[in-house]
């Protein structure tokens, strides 16, 4: 829920804020194992790039590079990107910093108790819980290969042992939990005040 709500809320952050969550993120990496987290945000470097080099050059403004109107990005459009790579960064890593202390099967289970109250709109919570577990499972127990075409080699090639029941394991809501949320709802409407 913190996470979901900290996704929610980064977009209107001011500059004082969002450097100051930086900072408390790297901590937070660091402290929580760095490489393992740094391996989550690595991964999306393409995502970042591209979609930095799209605000740049889609985005209407004075050119970077003045002459070069049509071939150059825009001054505003990079600004934007940047923007958009930043916030897209801090959330990526503050889910590194979630996966490192929520086990895979409390992490789940999370999610199904959050999803609940979309089951009588008719969503199909059960199957959307075990869809994630499922890819969650695939990816981590998938051995590491060289090159794409091992990739998609051991893609094909699902394993034959496959768990055959999923348990969830829900907590009962305790005071401690609503004190949480309260603080934490009244902690995003202060930043977002």
């Amino acid at each position: 829920m913190a996470w979901i709500g900290f996704a929610l809320a980064i977009p209107s952050f001011s500059l004082f804020a969002l450097i100051a969550t930086s900072v408390l993120i790297v901590i937070m990496m660091f402290v929580s194992g760095f490489a393992r987290c740094w391996s989550l945000v690595r991964r999306t470097r393409v995502l970042l790039s591209v979609m930095l080099l799209l605000y740049a050059f889609t985005t209407e403004g004075a050119p970077l590079f003045p002459g070069w109107e049509h071939a150059f990005p825009s001054h505003e459009g990079l600004m934007a990107g940047v923007l958009q790579a930043w916030h897209l960064l801090l959330m990526i890593a503050a889910l590194a910093v979630v996966l490192a202390y929520l086990p895979r099967q409390k992490l789940l289970t999370g999610i199904y108790v959050l999803l609940l109250p979309l089951k009588p709109l008719g969503m199909p919570v059960e199957r959307f819980a075990v869809r994630l577990w499922l890819t969650l499972h695939y990816t981590e127990t998938a051995p590491a290969s060289e090159g794409l075409n091992a990739r998609w080699q051991s893609a094909l090639n699902l394993p034959l042992q496959t768990e055959t029941s999923i348990a969830w394991d829900i907590p009962n809501f305790t005071i401690q939990d609503a004190v949480f949320a309260f603080c934490y709802f009244v902690l995003i409407g202060m930043i977002l005040w």
